[in-house]
């Protein structure tokens, strides 16, 4: 049967590749919609899920999702890497239910890691049987599939194409060749359309390491090198806008750093017990490093009887990468390599360790269903007698983990659970040690072969639970009758796009600077009356997002979408802006805060000005509007301020108007006295320049890619 895989070509492989994967997820290519694959009830989960579906239903309707009007009282979401809109393999969401397309994304990606994986270690091991259950084993460690729930599907796609570039860089290096740099750019913009920019960052990180050990001649430097250089242009439209917004959010405050997540040393207890890392912190996708109990052993195998001056660099390489996952090395790397906690979470490393760690498991696996009879049976015996003592001694055990990894504020896990999960573990070192003895007959390694596969399989399957969300999408908001909407509900939990619920408290990781420093006011006691009608919230929403519990009506007058004021008040000083519109002798329905003079400035006069303001067109890029009054006003829009926002007359587009920053978060626009129709639209700065910059770089790539082929097949 060896032989028999060695002849396959790489379609062929990629073929059983995909058959595997999806036989073991038929269950989730099944699943109706409304179901999810494998949610671990994480509270972002429901934007994640939303957000989804608003970007593609947008494009769908034909309004491309610069903004949305719809969360935290406005938010750029193309600037946002994660709405992932040019990321070629989201086209399934224009086919499918965003739970079905969410689904077969996960299905469609854990292929794709499979298959890089496979390229990369038959490209090292020249063994294409012991590649392909290497790289079965590759997709069911921990590090890609506890990342599989909705919340977290552009963590598995951005990241399941690093082992390509790993085997691109070997086919630089061994070729000597320098074509290797459009295969790899390309990978690379995928990883950046993909949306995780820390997984790209750790990926540029590793492969340089990866390169300089490994790949050390011209042809490999200079493909890494102009790779990055040329996918910065190939991904420019989506780059840049998101870089720009990195700098007009919260993450220059630095907040993000408190939610990083860190390895600790008793978290290798999840080497063989991968359920039990939950019992000691919330995120245990991102801390546990299971990867099967008998791969372990294949591991521990290759460096005993395989070691070489190529396993001695991996297990250095994956020893180094997951130290920094460690708080106290991940700070002095902080200090050293630039940038390397900008984005949270170094724990996200132990993916790169464990793919790095793929070819000493190849050479375990290798050696287990080789024929060679040397293998140390002192070792196997003993292994043989801790079998039997785990099973016999499973209570003291249970007791003595319980004491190791429960805190007071832990829930103490079911004992009958973790008895099962010991006594399974027990069962397995004993049957591998036997199997071990006799691995001279064929019979014994087939069964090695089989439960090297089964078990992560296994394992890992049990975390994979359906998840039933009600995602009642109703897209009216698009319809002309409902863009006037005027009130906000703001949400005490989750927050929900599709019902225009909003988060008082900010939980999504990526916002305007301007609001977070605004909310952070309301942490303390505010004025109610001001505050929440400023933000045209009548409603606070209890409970979770499916299971309301109470609405609660404050009762507050709350702004308009579009109000017009007559009167203003200049403050550049952010703090005394919120404590002049938290004052509750201060009107916030007819006077309006500025940082700068405006452009017309509105009079008091002792006669009321006589004014009338309608909305013509609204969408969640612009809005359109009809404004005629007796004396100069400012218009206040009560959605969130950015630079990439631009007012001009739309029967005049060469008339434009300066937007300004306004009570604090919003925009506004000051206009002089009489009829004016005027149009204010967002995109992000650059956009255009960006858009050609990437047309022209794509239009370059394939110019020279095709070229390329035509050469190879001329000398055919």
């Amino acid at each position: 049967m060896k032989k028999l895989f060695n002849r396959l070509s790489g379609f062929y492989a990629a073929l059983i590749l995909a058959a595997v994967v999806a036989i073991t997820h038929i269950d989730v290519l099944l699943m109706p919609a409304g179901q999810y694959f494998a949610s671990y009830n994480w509270s972002d989960l429901n934007y994640y899920i939303n957000i989804r579906s608003f970007v593609f239903e947008s494009l769908k309707l034909g309004v491309f999702p610069f903004w949305t009007t719809k969360i935290l009282c406005g938010i750029p979401i193309f600037a946002n890497s994660e709405s992932a809109i040019f990321y070629p393999l989201n086209f399934i969401y224009f086919l499918l239910p965003v739970s079905k397309a969410i689904n077969f994304s996960f299905v469609l990606h854990f292929f794709i890691l499979g298959f890089s994986s496979f390229l990369w270690l038959n490209n090292k091991t020249k063994d294409k049987f012991i590649s392909l259950i290497t790289a079965v084993m590759c997709i069911f460690m921990s590090a890609p599939y506890l990342h599989a729930c909705a919340a977290h599907l552009s963590n598995i796609n951005t990241f399941c194409w690093f082992p390509f570039l790993l085997y691109f860089y070997d086919k630089s290096f061994e070729k000597k060749s320098y074509f290797y740099i459009l295969p790899v750019s390309a990978v690379i913009a995928f990883q950046i359309f993909a949306g995780h920019l820390q997984y790209v960052y750790y990926t540029a990180l590793v492969c340089l390491i990866y390169v300089v050990v490994f790949c050390r001649n011209r042809y490999a430097f200079v493909t890494l090198i102009s790779s990055y250089v040329f996918s910065l242009l190939l991904t420019a439209v989506q780059l840049v806008p998101s870089l720009d917004f990195y700098f007009e959010g919260d993450r220059q405050l630095g907040e993000v750093k408190a939610f990083s997540y860190f390895s600790k040393l008793k978290y290798l207890i999840t080497l063989f017990f991968p359920k039990y890392v939950t019992y000691t912190d919330k995120f245990f996708w991102e801390t546990a490093v299971y990867f099967g109990t008998l791969n372990f052993f294949a591991v521990v195998t290759a460096v005993i009887y395989c070691f070489n001056k190529n396993i001695f660099k991996f297990c250095c390489a994956a020893l180094f990468f997951y130290l920094l996952t460690f708080k106290p090395f991940a700070d002095i790397a902080d200090k050293i390599i630039p940038c390397f906690s900008l984005f949270r979470s170094p724990v996200k490393l132990i993916f790169f360790c464990q793919i790095l760690m793929l070819p000493v498991l190849a050479q375990g696996i290798r050696y287990f269903l080789s024929k060679r009879l040397n293998v140390n049976k002192t070792a196997l015996f003993c292994l043989a007698a801790v079998s039997v003592f785990v099973m016999f001694s499973f209570r003291e055990i249970s007791s003595f983990m319980i004491d190791l990894f429960n805190y007071k504020t832990m829930e103490i896990p079911d004992k009958y659970d973790l008895y099962n999960s010991i006594i399974y573990s027990g069962i397995l070192m004993f049957l591998f040690a036997a199997l071990m003895m006799l691995k001279k007959y064929k019979l014994p390694r087939i069964i090695i072969a089989a439960m090297l596969i089964m078990e992560p399989v296994v394992v890992m399957k049990t975390f994979s639970h359906k998840y039933d969300f009600k995602n009642n999408c109703n897209f009216d908001f698009y319809k002309q009758e409902n863009f006037n909407e005027q009130t906000r509900f703001f949400f005490n939990v989750n927050l929900d796009l599709m019902s225009r619920k909003e988060n008082v408290s900010g939980v999504y990781p990526d916002k305007i600077l301007n609001y977070v420093k605004f909310m952070n006011y309301l942490r303390k006691e505010f004025n109610t009356e001001n505050i929440l009608g400023l933000l045209r919230c009548r409603y606070i929403v209890n409970g979770e997002a499916d299971k309301i519990i109470s609405v609660d009506d404050m009762r507050t007058k709350t702004l308009k979408r579009l109000n017009l004021m007559f009167d203003y008040k200049v403050e550049p000083d952010k703090h005394k802006i919120y404590e002049i519109l938290e004052d509750k002798n201060f009107d916030i329905f007819n006077t309006v805060v500025l940082e700068k003079e405006p452009q017309y400035k509105p009079v008091n006069t002792e006669n009321a000005p006589e004014y009338g303001l309608k909305i013509l067109y609204f969408d969640e890029n612009s809005i359109v509007f009809e404004c005629v009054t007796s004396e100069p006003a400012i218009v206040l829009y009560t959605d969130n301020y950015t630079k990439g926002w631009k007012a001009y007359e739309l029967t005049s587009p060469k008339k434009k108007y300066e937007v300004l920053c306004a009570d604090y978060i919003y925009k506004a626009i000051s206009v002089d006295k009489g009829r004016h129709v005027i149009k204010i639209e967002y995109f992000p700065r650059f956009f255009y320049q960006t858009a050609v910059v990437s047309g022209a770089a794509w239009i370059v790539w394939l110019l020279v890619f095709f070229w390329n082929l035509r050469k190879k097949l001329k000398s055919f």
